[in-house]
């Protein structure tokens, strides 16, 4: 890979003289915040607000990011004399706060002292605010903070900190009367201005995001009309790494054809092609320059003779962006990656061996101290066809270590998966001996001081997307007046060499189900580079279903930390190609010629106009739900959606492949092409989610429907034991059925001899 010299980098004392004489510029003159508060409860409690494209000669933008994108998960609930909780947040390197306005509202306890408590509010360790509780408004409480701008740094923490007293005598620092709730309402909204950087690639993503943002990322892709599908395989790969350097974030690529937006953009050229100036070059290259017509935006232009070259520069870029550097590398030859296998895709928790709590996990992140200590949280991802049926659940070791604290009997350690609870253990309880000797010994603290338990996650509370929850609570034991106070050393551990073990346990999966599509990309992911995965795309695609079609290779990259390098893109007329492939079609309106080849497999189809909905087929329901009021003696019959006036559908259907059974067919389609963007709002919020199941959803702008329309088929294998039990499981009349037969039959094979037995018997009485 040959590499040409770009533009040095700016050195960071320079850039951070740069900032700061920008921020000292539009900063306003009198920062004496505290006398222009207003309650505005009102203004709390509007819609939230996404990021905004730059716009105007100034090209500022406003983001407005909410106490849920800063990381806390709920309320922020600050509890005892001195509870803090603290919200961490970056700004990005090409960008400077110019103003920052912090909008909270709150409730807390009436008890408080008000000449004694108060909230304070700190940025990077600077005081940015003191509220004073007043005794008489303690609920409904809103306040509108001016923040500083030059306060703000590349990363940031946000502290709010109650000092809190409900008595001038003696206190207990735990007491229940101190608390102060902050609503999950409250919101930072930052004005950001754009600062020059150097044009260098060893800077990517950036400028197109920073990996630690919270706000909603949306990188824009440029081609020219009538692209090839080979250029368009080469974006997908670039979107699937843009979607996996968002690490838990989803990015959405709005689309331009033959125009550049105003802002970053990643533009795909062949050689001789022309954007507004910007052309392709004759030779597989990545560049990283100028914007044409805004010097502060860059352009990520990927460019190649012909679609094998723009292939290759783009795996160059979704395989060795961290060795380009310089403005311009030209792709002289590729190493092709090796393939990947079944479910090692490096974001995915291995399921062939016991997993270490380590190997997910930074071990300073699996401590907590204090009295109040937030949870651990232990994410983690598992492909959704584990099948872990009639099983005790999945085999957790857990190892961790506390502070034990002499007469204390009700501290514990609470295990959640999900939100859902699971188990607790007693932290509290005396080291056990085994005969004469201190060796460990499940739920016993050994010589170390770890403690050790075993337990099991069951398969209900598993979504694919998983979060394991250790909430340590610690007892107080209360001594008498200005006695009670607890240790200040409290510590507690989740201890690394904890293990998690998805082996032992079959792959097999009941499907179409929409809900693994949405949060894994499964089974497409199943294969981490999508070498068995097919897009089906319009002949001559539009910037919306190309668009779509990004969106969903980025969620697919973000799911498997992988870039899709081996998926297809194919045409309708070249389908049959694809036929030992899972599918994924996009298309709108008349563009995609298989919502109609394929009407007898789509759980939805169009007849004289209407919609209709296939009717549900009875020979696929399990015998044993005659009780259920969704099964009825005959087939329902088949639904019609009446659409009228303007509406038009946007619909995610999945069901089995008409070209090969066992394979799966996601079909992604809208009525208009601009009604595409509806699904490609829902695939990355995160929020409405959990709503796409089942085999056929309608999605709107804020509701989405689901139903089960289409058959049911499988997926993997099972061994013959479970197979069997699989199947008796689901047909109890069946399994009556050859019960009574075997019974019949082993009847009439003992009733002869049986009956000569009996003569036997009758004639030895007789004689005697």
């Amino acid at each position: 890979m040959a590499k040409f010299s770009g533009f040095p980098s700016l050195s960071k004392p320079l850039w951070w003289t740069a900032l700061m004489a920008v921020s000292m510029l539009l900063a306003p003159a009198d920062l004496a915040f505290a006398k222009s508060r207003k309650n505005k409860d009102a203004a709390l409690m509007e819609e939230p607000r996404g990021t905004e494209a730059p716009t105007g000669a100034s090209r500022t933008r406003t983001v407005s990011l909410s106490f849920k994108q800063l990381g806390a998960w709920s309320s922020i609930k600050l509890r005892g004399v001195d509870g803090s909780q603290a919200l961490f947040f970056p700004v990005r390197p090409d960008e400077v706060v110019i103003g920052a306005k912090l909008r909270i509202a709150y409730d807390y306890s009436p008890a408080l002292i008000p000449e004694l408590s108060h909230l304070k509010v700190l940025l990077n360790d600077r005081v940015a605010a003191v509220e004073g509780l007043p005794k008489d408004k303690n609920v409904g409480n809103a306040r509108d903070i001016n923040l500083d701008p030059r306060l703000f740094k590349e990363m940031n923490a946000l502290e709010f900190k109650l000092i809190g007293h409900y008595t001038r005598q003696c206190e207990d620092p735990y007491h229940s009367s101190l608390w102060l709730t902050l609503s999950d309402l409250g919101r930072l909204e930052l004005t950001l201005a754009p600062v020059s950087m150097a044009s260098d690639l060893k800077n990517l993503p950036a400028p197109f995001f920073d990996r630690r943002e919270s706000s909603p990322l949306s990188v824009p892709f440029v081609f020219t009309k009538g692209v090839n599908h080979g250029t368009i395989q080469a974006a997908g790969v670039v979107a699937s790494w843009f979607g996996l350097q968002a690490r838990n974030k989803s990015v959405q690529f709005p689309v331009t054809l033959n125009e550049l937006p105003d802002g970053n953009a990643v533009v795909f050229l062949q050689g001789g092609e022309n954007i507004q100036g910007v052309k392709g070059t004759a030779a597989a290259s990545v560049a990283l320059i100028p914007h044409p017509n805004n010097p502060l935006a860059r352009l990520l232009v990927i460019s190649g003779a012909n679609p094998a070259d723009i292939a290759k520069a783009a795996h160059a870029v979704a395989l060795a962006s961290h060795t380009l550097a310089g403005q311009l590398v030209s792709v002289t030859n590729e190493v092709e990656a090796a393939p990947r296998k079944p479910y090692d895709a490096p974001a995915w928790i291995p399921t062939d061996r016991p997993v270490r709590m380590g190997e997910l996990m930074r071990a300073d992140q699996m401590r907590v101290h204090a009295y109040y200590p937030d949870p651990i949280r232990l994410n983690y991802r598992v492909s959704p066809d584990v099948f872990t049926w009639r099983s005790e659940g999945v085999p957790v070791d857990l190892k961790f270590r506390v502070t034990r604290l002499p007469f204390h009997r009700n501290s514990s350690l609470n295990v959640g998966l999900n939100n859902n609870y699971l188990q607790s253990f007693s932290i509290n309880d005396p080291v056990q001996k085994v005969g004469d000797t201190d060796k460990p010994v499940m739920g016993a603290f050994n010589g170390s001081g770890i403690r050790q338990e075993q337990m099991y996650l069951p398969p209900y509370a598993s979504d694919g997307r998983d979060q394991l929850q250790f909430a340590y609570y610690f007892d107080v034991v209360k001594e008498g007046e200005c006695r009670s106070l607890p240790p200040a050393n409290l510590e507690a551990a989740i201890d690394p060499e904890s293990t998690i073990d998805f082996s032992g346990f079959p792959k097999f999966a009941a499907l179409p189900n929409l809900a693994y599509f949405a949060n894994l990309g499964f089974p497409f992911t199943r294969l981490a580079d999508l070498s068995d995965t097919a897009f089906a795309m319009p002949d001559n695609p539009g910037a919306e279903e190309l668009s779509l079609y990004l969106t969903v290779l980025g969620r697919m990259g973000e799911s498997t930390g992988y870039p899709a390098l081996r998926h297809g893109v194919v045409s309708h007329l070249d389908i049959e190609k694809a036929s030992a492939k899972d599918i994924v079609v996009v298309g709108s309106g008349n563009s995609q010629s298989l919502i109609s080849k394929w009407k007898d497999a789509l759980p939805m189809v169009m007849v004289d106009g209407d919609r209709r909905v296939r009717e549900y087929r009875a020979s696929w329901r399990a015998g044993y739900r005659w009780a259920q009021e969704d099964i009825t003696t005959k087939p329902n019959p088949a639904g019609a959606l009446q659409i009228s006036g303007n509406a038009s559908l946007s619909t995610i259907m999945g069901f089995e492949s008409p070209l090969q059974s066992g394979k799966s067919v996601v079909f992604l389609y809208a009525d208009k092409p601009s009604d595409l963007r509806k699904i490609s709002d829902a695939l990355t919020d995160n929020d409405r989610l959990a709503s796409i199941q089942g085999d056929f959803v309608v999605v709107d702008d804020k509701s989405i429907s689901h139903v089960k329309a289409s058959d049911t088929y499988y997926v993997g294998s099972l061994p013959w034991l479970s197979k069997v039990r699989w199947f008796f499981a689901d047909q109890p009349f069946v399994l009556a059925g050859l019960v009574t037969l075997a019974a019949i039959l082993l009847g009439a094979l003992l009733y002869r001899p049986l009956k000569h037995l009996a003569a036997q018997r009758g004639k030895k009485h007789a004689v005697r």
